[in-house]
């Protein structure tokens, strides 16, 4: 049974990107609460402090203190957190990197858009991913 993704966590050290994400996310869907951390040491902090997990995850994959890539690997060994849906963006990371998030058990990989309305769309299709009954069904690259 699908439910309506009604929370993201994103993770992203750029207050920048934070806001701009958030913006793009209010006119993508209003309705869906967001979070924010600075890096992956806060987020893994956030998450194991939260009575409620978020239903999908959008983590940078450089950031300082604990990058991308290791917080991912720490969620997905955590028992409680490892069903996250988590999406892996960047400005610039290369086919192995992307590759190595997807192997590590990110369900998708986005690449950070420059262009805000390209933004709110990307956003879109990752809110869209609720229609998926599982990850292994998710497209990898959007």
């Amino acid at each position: 049974m699908n439910k309506k993704i009604q929370s993201i966590l994103l993770v992203d050290d750029d207050q920048d990107d934070q806001l701009l994400f958030q913006e793009a996310l209010a006119v993508a869907d209003g309705t869906v609460r967001y979070t924010s951390a600075c890096n992956g040491i806060d987020a893994l902090e956030q998450l194991n402090a939260a009575e409620q997990l978020p239903d999908v995850m959008v983590i940078d994959v450089n950031m300082p203190k604990m990058n991308g890539i290791d917080c991912l690997k720490a969620i997905k060994q955590s028992e409680r957190l490892q069903a996250i849906p988590i999406i892996m963006y960047s400005t610039s990371c290369s086919k192995d990197c992307q590759q190595d998030c997807l192997n590590s058990g990110a369900a998708g990989f986005m690449n950070k858009p420059s262009d805000f309305l390209e933004l709110i769309s990307k956003i879109k299709q990752i809110i869209s991913l609720s229609f998926f009954e599982t990850a292994a069904q998710m497209p990898t690259i959007l």
